[in-house]
């Protein structure tokens, strides 16, 4: 493979078709923006051999792709998706030797198999929210408008589906991983008609749901086969304070009735096993089992700590 060829040799060396499978819908609109940002990486860079000293106004838009999440989610996870071993380190190295999953005593059970990666999955709101919501809509917003737009009639208007960064299904055991990755930004924490509804929250609701007639490889996903896996730089975990997702994976994995608070809509839900299933890593971990899963981050920073 030509370097040339590849969207862009370090941020995403895969070329457009290497990458296309892993979109399930508007393939071209998702290769299109790469392809966008990359050129647009390369001509700046082209015509600035010196950076230092160039305003942050002029460098924000083009230098987009050394801070954007869709680049590092798709590299990162298509390299660990393509070598299991080092996705069984990450997920070992998160959760624990054992997974918190009763269907499996080794990670190495949850990988083997045929691993499928989906970039900015979609999954749909499940139908339990969607009524509780329709239900609790005036003690979720104040303000009327929102509350005038809630009276419409279809159950399916008041969330739409959550997209996810990327969704690692092993389509013959049932095994997922939901990912949730963010470099510098922080995770929203308000929908449409719920100010409450947070992105983590968002993300574990989805995950205990069925995904049965998505189609493959998303319907093979099985809820209680699931983990839920944060993503961020390094200096983010050491200072979670600073991020609205660390202080709330900090309580929901320490205060498990938090998550019955931020899901209310969930009944008969063993919360203290749900929490097992949620883990932070870092960018760091990744390019310390696997260099070319993160080859923008510096090699020191990949040392054990």
């Amino acid at each position: 493979m030509m370097a040339e060829d590849v969207i862009d040799p370090t941020y995403l060396p895969f070329t457009a078709e290497q990458l296309r499978a892993h979109f399930l819908v508007d393939r071209d609109s998702h290769i299109a923006y790469f392809q966008r940002s990359a050129q647009a990486y390369r001509d700046f860079i082209r015509n600035r051999l010196n950076r230092q000293g160039i305003p942050i106004k002029h460098a924000r838009g083009p230098c987009q792709i050394e801070k954007d999440e869709r680049f590092w989610t798709a590299t990162a996870m298509k390299r660990l998706v393509q070598n299991p071993a080092a996705l069984q380190f990450v997920l070992s190295d998160t959760f624990g030797q054992e997974p918190p999953l009763p269907a499996f005593r080794t990670w190495a059970q949850c990988v083997e198999g045929r691993l499928a990666l989906v970039l900015e999955a979609a999954l749909p709101s499940p139908d339990s929210y969607v009524r509780w919501l329709r239900q609790n809509v005036r003690s979720s917003h104040l303000i009327p408008y929102v509350l005038h737009a809630a009276q419409r009639e279809s159950v399916r208007t008041l969330e739409g589906a959550t997209h996810v960064d990327a969704l690692v299904v092993n389509v013959d055991n049932g095994f997922s991983v939901i990912v949730e990755s963010k470099v510098l930004s922080d995770i929203s924490c308000v929908v449409s008609f719920d100010v409450f509804r947070n992105q983590i929250a968002r993300n574990v609701d989805v995950m205990l749901e069925s995904s049965v007639g998505l189609g493959l490889p998303l319907e093979a996903r099985d809820p209680d086969r699931s983990v839920f896996l944060l993503v961020s730089p390094a200096c983010f975990r050491e200072r979670p304070q600073s991020r609205l997702y660390g202080w709330l994976f900090d309580e929901y994995t320490s205060s498990p009735s938090a998550l019955q608070r931020d899901l209310p809509h969930r009944r008969s839900v063993n919360w203290t096993h749900v929490a097992r299933r949620l883990g932070w890593t870092t960018f760091e971990r990744v390019a310390f089992v696997d260099p070319a899963a993160c080859p923008w981050i510096q090699s020191s920073a990949t040392a054990e700590p």
